[in-house]
């Protein structure tokens, strides 16, 4: 596959911190509607090359391209607790820039669905764990991106929001939307095009 007709591409990425080697010629692609696995023990650089693939964080040498708008949940905690949730999804609405940024109704339907209508005055540091994880989730979708990618994204999930995950980015990726998901552990690897397997730096398809 090329770049050009992927949402994103890692191409033989090397990254580290000061003397310390953490990847070595790493290379992955999502395609538009693709939902594709990164596993590895914790530790072993998964977020890292992630940081690397969205420009968080400098490559020692390899290169990246990125041809999609993206949505991120990353692991750590993020969210602003002084902000209420529908504050929070104000913010991320704004810097939004592709051309589903302006419909309402996927926003509504995904409150719903997800039963955060209930929360939108609550301030994000009154949330319990679970909720707070679903509005982490809910963040990386809010503007429809090209590219969801989605760090441990179901820690605290409980069975029926973690099906109703599953079948909320079933809808994005049968309207094109690619799908990358890191884990330490996935369960359901028939939901995968493809799954690749960190280990000692570097990756393998699994």
């Amino acid at each position: 596959m090329t770049a050009q007709n992927a949402c994103c591409r890692c191409e033989s990425v090397t990254m580290g911190y000061g003397r310390k080697m953490i990847l070595s010629s790493c290379t992955l692609t999502v395609a538009p509607g693709e939902v594709v696995g990164l596993v590895g023990e914790n530790g072993t650089g998964k977020t890292t090359l992630i940081k690397g693939l969205l420009g968080f964080l400098p490559l020692r040498a390899g290169s990246v391209t990125v041809t999609a708008p993206v949505g991120f949940c990353p692991q750590e905690n993020f969210l602003n607790r002084s902000l209420t949730v529908a504050e929070h999804l104000r913010f991320i609405a704004t810097i939004g820039h592709h051309r589903f940024v302006t419909e309402p109704a996927y926003r509504e339907r995904l409150l719903e669905e997800t039963r955060l209508s209930n929360f939108l005055n609550r301030q994000i540091g009154e949330l319990s764990g679970g909720t707070y994880q679903k509005v982490k989730f809910v963040t990386a979708i809010w503007n429809r991106p090209a590219l969801v990618v989605l760090d441990e994204p179901c820690d605290g999930f409980d069975w029926q929001m973690y099906l109703l995950f599953w079948q909320l980015l079933g809808n994005l990726t049968a309207q094109g939307t690619g799908v990358l998901m890191i884990s330490h552990l996935i369960h359901d690897w028939e939901r995968f095009q493809r799954i690749y397997t960190l280990k000692e730096g570097a990756l393998e398809a699994a």
